[in-house]
């Protein structure tokens, strides 16, 4: 074991000590040795088990956390924060009826907790148990309003059980008051609002500034219950019920063009438009009908449609679809790619891996034929040379682009993997897959692009326990333009359906109601908290030192992208290499926005950029 020059522990405090300013530097290993030692001399001491736990957690050891959480509740029971941490840790091993008790001892102890709601409302989620969950959800905005993402959570809960019988949904679209009096949880919800009246005209506003609409319109008939005859109210109400009848209108249009020309991007579209209605079941019919017509497409990057298999439990169906295409078609490259995210999605990793490994081996054999000869010298990767982190819409596919075509890098089967972030699953063989054999003896370095991993709260700790030595590289846009174009990325997309000037109102209400409070890794990174990037490389700067980092300015890199590459190339060590043409990827056109709008976002993000370019010692004057 290593110590500080300046340390000699012996006793327990002395080693609990040195145990903290290892956990405060990240080494976690270290810090797990410490407080081993610390509790060798004093088994009795709850506080030592708990940290050693909150050790262990770091490096997603839950088993052995789980057994230290509970020796410091042993120990210690009224600690709100063990059980509480106990549950995340039951949680993460899918252990949720365990983590449900835990969580529910966390918040006898502390009824104040807004976490303890939230983490326990979203493990009865996933248990089906609709009505607990809303009554969870219920007491977090009772306690902390602004917590992120939870008028989302309480809008997929509502929505889950009054979809539950999508024949009486289908038979009364609008919501009324007739239809909801049929649902038992009505009742309990009006009780509850006659309990707290205050909360359920915040709660109406909360979910339709979340887009939540059928959650939004039955709050907003709750609120006209106990405020009767209130204008505003029943404007609100008027305009979503409007709302919703449009998307009625929009799923009729879509199924008579169906009925003219079943092709694949109008089962795709009307499985989106079902999805806003929650929809699910429909929904996910409209989208394997997409997909039946056109297999060998790049479905595993549609996310929605993988959300909706997930929550009507149809993962297993479309993977039995994917595994017969492939048995008649070994040849469909896509196909691979989209029964791996089936796999995965269902928690079957080893499963997906070869099938990674065969998409990639055809995509190398494709544009490399000659490494088809050298096939007794090859090597698996161990670890990519470099990843472009970020950020999104900053231009990191047309960057990616240019430099898979240098002779000496060798792309991975896809640009995105976003393993670090939303798609962690703990196995590097998984994340290594997607990469390419390399023959013995031959410089070629490989990598990968997820913007995702920028603004993730646990990629760059992710990244830097397994690839410490990697070479990162960062593209940073002005952020009212990044924002701008990931609006109309999702539109494009039929991801987002809210007017610009919606969306922006939404975060800015999110990020301004209590500024020195925000944490931005833990807010709805949809358009404008993504765009605050002190924030984030503060993070990801204090676990990687500066020389691993090559920050470009976006801009520069769109009016010049040959200097731009030369510098990316210096920065890996490759020889400098001239494209015949630089285009730019992923594009889109559209309309600038309002003056006013832009000098209010300009506002905004001043104080930010003014810190950015403190943190990183370089100027980007954005207007």
């Amino acid at each position: 074991m290593s110590l500080n020059a300046n340390l000699d522990p012996k006793t327990p405090e002395e080693y609990a000590h040195l145990a903290e300013i290892y956990a405060q530097e990240k080494q976690w290993q270290l810090a797990i040795e410490n407080y081993h030692y610390a509790i060798a001399l004093k088994p009795n001491f709850s506080w030592y088990h708990y940290h050693l736990a909150q050790a262990l957690s770091q490096q997603m050891k839950w088993d052995e956390a789980i057994i230290s959480y509970r020796r410091a509740i042993d120990l210690n029971h009224n600690f709100s924060w063990s059980h509480y941490n106990l549950g995340n840790a039951l949680t993460n091993l899918q252990r949720r009826d365990e983590a449900i008790v835990a969580y529910n001892r966390a918040i006898k102890i502390d009824a104040n907790f807004p976490w303890s709601y939230y983490n326990l409302a979203n493990v009865l989620m996933e248990l089906q148990r609709w009505d607990e969950a809303i009554f969870n959800y219920l007491y977090i905005v009772k306690v902390s309003s602004d917590l992120p993402g939870v008028y989302s959570k309480l809008g997929d809960a509502i929505e889950q059980i009054y979809n539950s019988n999508s024949q009486t949904i289908n038979n009364d679209h609008l919501l009324t008051i007739q239809s909801l009096e049929k649902y038992p949880i009505y009742h309990k919800l009006r009780e509850f609002f006659r309990k707290n009246p205050e909360l359920s005209l915040q709660l109406a506003d909360g979910l339709d500034k979340s887009n939540k609409v059928d959650g939004a319109i039955i709050f907003y008939h709750l609120a006209l219950e106990i405020n009767q005859k209130n204008p505003e109210i029943e404007l609100k109400l008027k305009q979503l019920l409007d709302k919703k009848n449009q998307l009625e209108k929009e799923i009729v249009e879509l199924r008579n063009k169906i009925k003219v020309n079943p092709n694949r991007g109008y089962y795709y579209n009307l499985g989106v438009a079902l999805t806003r209605q929650q929809r699910w079941g429909e929904a996910v019919t409209a989208y394997h009908q997409a997909i039946e017509i056109d297999p060998d497409f790049c479905w595993w990057f549609y996310h929605n449609i993988w959300e909706a298999f997930t929550k009507e439990n149809k993962l297993e169906t479309i993977c039995s679809f994917f595994q017969s295409f492939l048995e008649k078609n070994p040849h469909s490259f896509w196909s691979y790619l989209n029964l791996g995210e089936a796999l995965t999605r269902l928690g079957k990793v080893q499963e997906a891996v070869p099938l990674y490994q065969n998409a990639c081996r055809q995509q190398t054999q494709k544009n490399y034929p000659d490494f088809v000869q050298q096939t007794d010298n090859i090597k698996e990767v161990k670890a990519p040379n470099f990843m472009i982190i970020g950020v999104n819409k900053g231009g990191t596919t047309s960057l990616y682009s240019y430099l898979i075509q240098h002779p000496q890098i060798i792309p991975p089967v896809k640009k995105e993997m976003d393993f670090w972030s939303w798609k962690f699953n703990g196995s590097i063989d998984w994340y290594l897959a997607h990469f390419p054999a390399i023959p013995e003896g031959k410089i070629f370095l490989t990598g990968e692009a997820s913007p995702s991993y920028f603004d993730h709260p646990n990629a760059a700790a992710r990244i830097a326990q397994v690839f410490p030595k990697i070479k990162l590289i960062i593209l940073l846009r002005n952020p009212i333009d990044r924002a701008v174009s990931q609006y109309h990325q999702w539109l494009r997309l039929n991801w987002e359906n809210r007017t610009f000037e919606e969306v922006i109102k939404s975060d800015l209400e999110k990020l301004t109601i209590s500024p020195k409070s925000i944490n931005y890794w833990r807010q709805e990174l949809n358009y404008l908290a993504r765009g605050v990037y002190v924030e984030f490389f503060q993070e990801w700067m204090g676990l990687f030192p500066r020389e691993q980092f090559l920050v470009l300015k976006s801009e520069d890199f769109y009016a010049n992208p040959e200097a731009s590459m030369q510098q990316v190339l210096k920065f890996l060590d490759l020889p400098e290499y001239q494209l015949s043409e630089y285009k730019n990827y992923n594009t889109g056109n559209y309309s600038p926005i309002d003056k006013s709008m832009r000098k209010n976002l300009k506002d905004y993000f001043q104080v930010h950029n003014h810190r950015l370019e403190e943190y990183l010692g370089m100027k980007f004057d954005w207007d």
